[in-house]
């Protein structure tokens, strides 16, 4: 994963161009930054601004429930079923996470695209970094993230999200997310 210098202001298509336009075999992207930052925002903006096709992994489907989210478990899946055979061409798969029933579902297969996009909390972790082609971090301060998660799910996550933002802020201080980061931008601007 190349370093780039921080950008705070950089527009949407310069960031399709920025994918598209590398040289590397690796075009597995990750988009990672506090709950309620934009990072499904931006990975939808990018799935539609890119001209081949797409997979988006939401992180919330390979969390195993909210206390078993964060694990090696988690890195596992990542890399060996997701990233890795992505890498080289390869059909990949994943179990979904269904937060209803609290367990995982069938696993499901899919054919590798020309970019896969992985976004949410831990997304951006150490052991993709050499399969990444971008780690985009995406910054926002807890209150604002905390009110747009409640605004959007609901206020009855408000304790589980308290929580939660404390563990997603241990996670990104043990894998220096934000430091490595490839492209840096301020989450009020995709909302």
């Amino acid at each position: 994963m190349a370093k780039h210098p921080e950008v705070n202001h950089v527009s949407l298509v310069d960031i399709v161009q920025r994918i598209a336009g590398s040289n590397s075999s690796n075009r597995i992207i990750a988009i990672d930054g506090p709950a309620g930052a934009g990072k499904t925002t931006l990975a939808n903006r990018i799935a539609n601004g890119f001209s081949g096709t797409v997979h988006t992994v939401h992180m919330d489907d390979l969390y195993d429930g909210w206390v078993n989210s964060l694990t090696p478990q988690l890195s596992r899946v990542l890399v060996n079923q997701i990233a890795q055979p992505v890498s080289q061409g390869k059909s990949f798969g994943y179990r979904r996470f269904d937060w209803f029933n609290r367990r995982f579902g069938e696993i499901e297969t899919f054919s590798a695209p020309e970019l896969l996009i992985l976004e949410g909390v831990g997304s951006g972790q150490r052991a993709l970094g050499r399969f990444l082609l971008e780690l985009i971090w995406i910054d926002i301060d807890d209150d604002t993230g905390l009110n747009r998660v409640l605004n959007r799910d609901g206020e009855f996550l408000r304790s589980e999200m308290l929580i939660w933002q404390h563990r997603q802020s241990v996670h990104f201080e043990e894998e220096n997310t934000r430091d490595r980061a490839t492209l840096r931008l301020d989450g009020k601007l995709f909302i």
